[in-house]
């Protein structure tokens, strides 16, 4: 055992954080490293443990304070990107939409998934809903031009037109979107992998400070939650980066930066697994929104786990895999520009993405009721 003031680590885990602090100082500086052991110190409270196994993956109980960890990373690097230039950071800040309304709901979301987070049915389902329908209902009140003119279909195009309309589908939307991304997250790496490649397309594109804020509080996340797998998002980070990513696709689509196509490419696997998940559980007549471990993570897992001994290896490539083989390829073919950003041509990779889905879901669950039977017999 090694005692770091009120530490007391394992061998493996001294080596652990030491290459994670590493690898986020390489990539993200000094900050990166003082960020991992933020998250280690996280990763120790007793408060908001979440259960193992309780996402059918994990194997360990774990901290679900990484939320509140990541907003509090990302306002470290505010506060670092101000410190060394303030008319750059302030500079970096323009454009693209009015970030103090962003800025705002995004926090409020994430203070939602906090509260339930540190309590355990501390808002009832019913009232998160009503809670995220009212603020959004606001931030649209004070920024109507959230509202998209146009997504090219006439018949959609014909509601948005209406304000009460349009409003509405926007919240519908974007409440929709948040719980996707939080109904994601079940595997380590894998709504923080979304996260990331995400919001670096958009630093890429952008150079704004709010983005980059953002994509390295994820990337240093990311790496943390791959190689400890001792803390997770929990709902705070769900919550907050599903508003963002939400928020900021709409403000960089509405600006004609990404097409929608390039948009649901960039965040196909939320958005899919919620749709399959929910269509699914209506066909066995339960719940559409009731929790299970039938997500395609959940029986990539399945399939990966007899192949290690670590009991963290099959749940982190489980993540690395699926998001890296949607928004990181996305990522990929936007730096090697396959197709401008702006371009409806990324409907084709969306389409290949969806099979892929498909075809690895319906794969995976072959081998899942092959195990059930011969188990049975």
């Amino acid at each position: 055992m090694i005692v770091i003031s009120n530490w007391v680590l394992s061998k493996k885990d001294f080596i652990q954080i030491s290459l994670v602090a590493v690898f986020a100082g390489i990539c993200f500086g000094v900050v990166g490293s003082a960020i991992t052991l933020l998250l280690q110190w996280f990763s120790l409270q007793q408060t908001g443990i979440d259960s193992a196994s309780k996402h059918g993956i994990s194997d360990r109980s774990s901290s679900r304070l990484g939320g509140l960890s990541l907003m509090v990373a990302v306002m470290m690097f505010f506060a670092v990107s101000y410190y060394q230039d303030s008319a750059t950071f302030l500079s970096g800040l323009a454009g693209y939409g009015n970030h103090r309304f962003g800025i705002f709901a995004i926090m409020c979301c994430a203070a939602m998934g906090l509260a339930e987070d540190l309590k355990a049915d501390f808002l009832s389902p019913l009232i998160r809903l009503a809670l995220k329908f009212s603020l959004f209902a606001g931030i649209i009140f004070v920024w109507p031009e959230l509202v998209p003119e146009s997504l090219g279909m006439a018949g959609l195009d014909y509601l948005l037109s209406l304000p009460f309309v349009g409003a509405l589908l926007l919240i519908i939307f974007l409440v929709g979107f948040i719980n996707a991304v939080n109904m994601a997250d079940g595997a380590n790496g894998l709504v923080p992998g979304v996260a990331f490649f995400s919001i670096l397309v958009f630093y890429l594109q952008t150079g704004r400070v709010v983005d980059y804020s953002f994509m390295s509080a994820c990337g240093v996340f990311l790496l943390f939650n791959v190689v400890t797998g001792r803390l997770f998002l929990g709902d705070a980070g769900t919550y907050g980066l599903g508003a963002a990513l939400a928020i900021y696709g709409l403000v960089f689509f509405n600006a004609e930066v990404f097409s929608l196509a390039f948009l649901a490419s960039l965040f196909a696997y939320p958005c899919i697994d919620f749709l399959v998940s929910i269509v699914r559980r209506i066909l066995v007549g339960r719940s559409p929104f009731s929790p299970d471990n039938d997500h395609l993570h959940n029986r990539i897992h399945f399939y990966l786990r007899p192949k290690f001994r670590s009991r963290v290896a099959s749940n982190s490539l489980t993540g690395l895999l699926v998001s890296g083989s949607t928004s990181g390829l996305v990522l990929l073919g936007y730096v090697n520009e396959w197709w401008p950003a702006s371009s409806n041509e990324w409907a084709y990779f969306f389409v290949f993405e969806s099979v892929i889905y498909a075809i690895a879901f319906y794969l995976t669950g072959l081998r899942h009721r092959a195990t059930q039977h011969a188990a049975a017999i």
